[in-house]
């Protein structure tokens, strides 16, 4: 009988929802204040389109890690610490921002929605503020590929699965993982996940995982607990 790891679910259904003519943002937790995700370190995961030439701004939070990962489009990506930049589909952005930052993106087409990832993770010791680039390469089925930097506080992968596809995730005792189904569905540890859900582990070492679509995408953020 297959051993069932602690975790927590987080139906896509179940998402926070705002939505007005510029911005639709789904969040999977609705606040860092909450308990669902106080063992994460996760204080901000967000799923969000934004419509063309459109603006949003938002403060952070919390001082620790932004994440902004593109799916569809380039964004433009501006903070009040003087940092400027756009993010193209097939990389991502990491940079340190204390709290109260005041973040912008921008939808820089003229008719094309763009849709991204909005990951913040909580880190109380200061670290330099500008950004840093990485790839984001899909190209090996199956298989997981790293996005953050060897040097982050944190592991952040992305993978795209053919059908039936299969992978076993190692970590260890003390981290904390969460998984979040970009397109597709996957059966993660004995449960059954579909196209944006989330799940969140704790005191596992093994994260056994099969994907039951073609083309089926999860990316994985990995913490120190």
């Amino acid at each position: 009988m297959m051993t069932i790891s602690p975790g927590t679910i987080f139906l896509a259904d179940q998402r926070t929802l705002v939505e007005n003519q510029q911005l639709r943002k789904f969040s999977a937790f609705r606040s860092f204040k909450t308990n669902d995700n106080a063992a994460t370190g996760l204080y901000l995961f967000n799923d969000e389109m934004l419509a063309p030439n459109a603006t949003s701004g938002f403060y952070t939070e919390q001082p620790g890690f932004l994440i902004l990962i593109p799916i569809t489009g380039t964004i433009n990506y501006f903070d009040d610490k003087e940092n400027d930049t756009e993010v193209e589909v097939g990389e991502g952005l990491m940079i340190f921002l204390e709290s109260n930052t005041f973040v912008k993106l921008t939808n820089p087409y003229e008719t094309e929605v763009i849709s991204y990832l909005v990951i913040g993770i909580k880190q109380k010791q200061l670290e330099p503020s500008s950004p840093v680039f990485f790839t984001v390469d899909l190209s090996k089925q199956n298989t997981f590929s790293t996005l953050s930097p060897d040097a982050a506080p944190f592991k952040i992968c992305m993978a795209q699965f053919t059908g039936r596809g299969e992978n076993k995730y190692l970590l260890n005792q003390r981290q904390t993982f969460y998984v979040y189904v970009l397109a597709g569905a996957f059966e993660i540890e004995g449960r059954l996940l579909h196209d944006r859900d989330g799940l969140c582990l704790w005191y596992t070492e093994k994260v056994e995982m099969e994907a039951l679509s073609n083309h089926a995408t999860i990316i994985t953020v990995e913490l120190p607990t």
